[in-house]
């Protein structure tokens, strides 16, 4: 090893780096094999954060040795391939069919297992980063943060966009590996090296036989991992199914599916020219649509790849339908153009799946039916299918189905439901009429020649009797409106998602649901606010500086949460969007770092100052999340930057201060972890549905409030 390395940022820039390059990848390939809505990507990332934490909290622990330092990085890169190969593997270990969605316990042991490989020597890896640099721990905090920032940038507009996960892994892990060779090690390392890149790039080329390993007995003939999941199609003779993050998005020919989707909608505007159809255009429903000749069709798909692979395996005739002239493609969030649109339509066919999660949820919620009920035309229709049960309304079902029965039923006058295994949802501003003979004449005089949807068909699926059953369950249920601001139906699919599975699930969700405000949110507060009494009646002077960097923690990962929430309600899910978002928060920590680091002298005094910053800033966000005007997307980088920049400042104010009682370099960054794990467990997949954006923020404000309050109290008690 050389011993006097000329570019000591270099370490702690490639920390920050590769964690958050790992953190992005992992949990891309987590959705694929484990479900990923809220829930499940909620306790991934808690277990991630955890483990980190608990690395650095036991950092010093681990014997430092300057000669072996660089090896850790070695080691994570090594484990995060196996870790890898370990969810490719996980359906052989769980004993579950290819595509089988599993139970939240499995979920949980393969989270905390999986990331503890790799989260926890990242957590030592910063302390060890700090005793290289001889204890400059505002250093290592800099350039850990701006490390970040660039692998933010890099992975979501070069690596996501044209590699796969496991190539970018092996791009990334080979690039770091041989930075640390340079750096560390110089030629006494090239056999190593060399075989850290034979390890690498045997992984990369098994990716695709291990996915069809995976998909055993299926066969798989094609993967891309694209800028929104990994898309996978399979291939059994004249069968074309097309999964999306391990979730079907359609099969081919599905012509049931596809029929009801178009019919029941159009039977109700026979006379309609204009068609908005809101996805699965390429699973049928552009052959059933173009059925009308007279209709003209616009069809938006938010991920052109979806279109792009489905029609190299569809047969030519389905190809045929997505180039017809009466065809308009748009590859866009579906919600931001229907938004920013200036036409008007007959008929809007949202035909998106369940609302499973945040994402998908937006085009479910109150907020959006009155986008859709002002851009249809006074005969217009709405429509959209759900999953659901033909006999029998689970008290889970019925929740689900009553909340977005009630949110329609408030954006629209007539509001009429399909029963069935799928329900069909149909809105409009005139009376609906489910009448099984006028919607079968009316397909007759037509000349449809469904296949599925004929008259028998119709007259047992919409019987009368049907009809008044699941309205009269639904209506028995709890009116919850799933609005942008409280998006509660996503937290009830998942409470119907976890009946699937004998387990705790259910009854977990179903006590969270029932708990109340004061339980989940009230209590926490006052037994906050009890430890901040034991602890300024106690005089622990550390406490001055623990508390408020784990509140930074706690604060800052829960208000990027509600702005990426904001802004994909405000703005659409926008790829580069999302992507300068992260990147502002990261530049905004570094900035933050470097003004703390820049301070002459740092004081106590100066946390108060911080701490109001996060006070105000909380308020203001309140405001633009209710601002009906459209406002410029560039109010939300704005607003993580700012978040970013106190965040980094409060770090290395609080940092330095503590370091001058005890050289323990782990304990403030474990805190900072630790207070992000509660906000990534609880907030996003619980919380935010029950309780809305609001509500949580305003608890949020008086959690920073009291910490604001403990820290004045120790202005004459703490000596800097």
């Amino acid at each position: 090893m050389k011993n006097n390395p000329p570019i000591t940022w270099l370490p702690p820039f490639l920390l920050g780096f590769m964690a958050l390059a790992f953190q992005i990848i992992f949990m891309r390939e987590f959705s694929v094999h484990f479900y990923g809505n809220e829930v499940t990507l909620g306790i991934l990332l808690a277990s991630w954060l955890f483990w980190g934490g608990l690395g650095s909290l036991m950092g010093s622990k681990f014997g430092f040795r300057r000669e072996s330092f660089p090896q850790i990085y070695f080691l994570i890169i090594l484990l995060f391939m196996l870790c890898l190969l370990g969810l490719r593997l996980s359906r052989f270990m769980l004993g579950i069919l290819p595509g089988e969605i599993t139970g939240m316990i499995p979920v949980i042991l393969f989270a905390l297992i999986l990331s503890s490989l790799i989260s926890f020597p990242l957590g030592i890896l910063f302390v060890h980063n700090c005793l290289y640099l001889r204890g400059d721990l505002p250093r290592v905090y800099l350039f850990e943060s701006l490390g970040a920032t660039v692998a933010g940038i890099l992975m979501y507009f070069v690596l996501i966009p044209h590699f796969s996960n496991w190539e970018s892994a092996a791009l990334m892990g080979g690039c770091i590996s041989l930075l640390i060779c340079m750096i560390f090690f110089g030629k006494k390392m090239l056999l190593g090296l060399a075989g850290i890149f034979i390890i690498l790039a045997t992984g990369s080329f098994f990716d695709l036989p291990l996915q069809k390993l995976y998909w055993k007995p299926f066969s798989l003939v094609a993967s891309k991992d694209s800028r929104y999941g990994k898309i996978q199609i399979l291939q059994n003779n004249e069968q074309v199914s097309v999964y999306n993050n391990g979730l079907k998005v359609f099969s081919y020919p599905d012509l049931e599916t596809a029929e009801e989707v178009i019919h029941f909608a159009l039977a109700q505007n026979p006379a309609a020219k204009n068609i908005l159809l809101i996805g699965g255009g390429v699973g049928g429903s552009l052959q059933q649509l173009l059925k009308y000749p007279e209709l003209k069709i616009d069809y938006v798909e938010l991920d052109p790849e979806i279109i792009s692979l489905s029609l190299r395996y569809l047969p030519k005739e389905e190809i045929a339908y997505y180039q017809d002239p009466r065809v308009y493609p748009a590859a866009w969030d579906g919600r931001a153009f229907l938004a920013s649109t200036s036409k008007t339509y007959d008929i809007i066919l949202l035909n998106l799946p369940d609302p499973a999660s945040a994402q998908i949820n937006r085009f479910y919620t109150y907020e959006f039916f009155l986008i859709t009920k002002r851009k249809l035309s006074s005969p217009g229709v709405f429509s959209f299918r759900l999953s659901s049960a033909e006999n029998y309304i689970s008290p889970e079902l019925q929740a689900y189905l009553a909340s977005l029965y009630v949110t329609l039923n408030r954006a629209f006058p007539y509001v009429a439901v399909v029963p069935g295994t799928s329900n069909i949802f149909l809105a409009s501003r005139r009376p609906l009429d489910l009448d099984p003979e006028k919607i079968s004449l009316s397909m007759e005089k037509q000349q449809l020649q469904n296949l599925f949807l004929t008259r028998a068909y119709l007259l047992d699926r919409i019987d009368p009797l049907k009809q008044r059953f699941l309205i009269e369950k639904i209506e028995a249920g709890q009116a919850n409106i799933n609005s942008d601001l409280r998006p509660i139906s996503y937290f009830f699919n998942s409470v119907l998602w976890s009946t699937q599975f004998k387990n705790i699930e259910t009854d977990a969700l179903t006590f969270l649901a029932q708990a109340g405000s004061f339980w989940l949110l009230g209590l926490p507060l006052l037994l906050f606010l009890s430890i901040l009494i034991l602890l300024a009646w106690k005089r622990n002077s550390s406490a001055y500086y623990l508390v408020p960097i784990s509140v930074m923690g706690l604060t800052s990962i829960i208000f990027e949460i509600i702005v990426i929430i904001g802004f994909q309600i405000k703005s659409g899910y926008l790829y580069h969007g999302l992507a300068l978002l992260l990147g502002a928060f990261m530049s905004g920590l570094t900035l933050g770092a470097l003004r703390g680091i820049k301070r002459k002298n740092i004081k106590f005094s100066q946390l108060p100052v911080i701490q109001l910053g996060f006070i105000l800033l909380i308020p203001l966000l309140v405001v633009v999340l209710n601002f009906n005007q459209q406002l410029p997307p560039l109010i939300f980088f704005l607003l993580l930057l700012l978040m970013g920049i106190l965040s980094g400042d409060l770090f290395i104010i609080t940092n330095t201060l503590y370091l001058k009682k005890r050289k323990d370099y782990g304990i403030g960054y474990a805190f900072d972890l630790f207070g992000s794990f509660l906000g990534a467990l609880c907030v996003s997949s619980i919380l935010i549905p029950l309780f809305g954006l609001e509500v949580i923020l305003k608890y949020l404000f008086l959690f920073n409030l009291l910490c604001f309050l403990f820290l004045l109290s120790g202005l004459k008690r703490v000596r800097n």
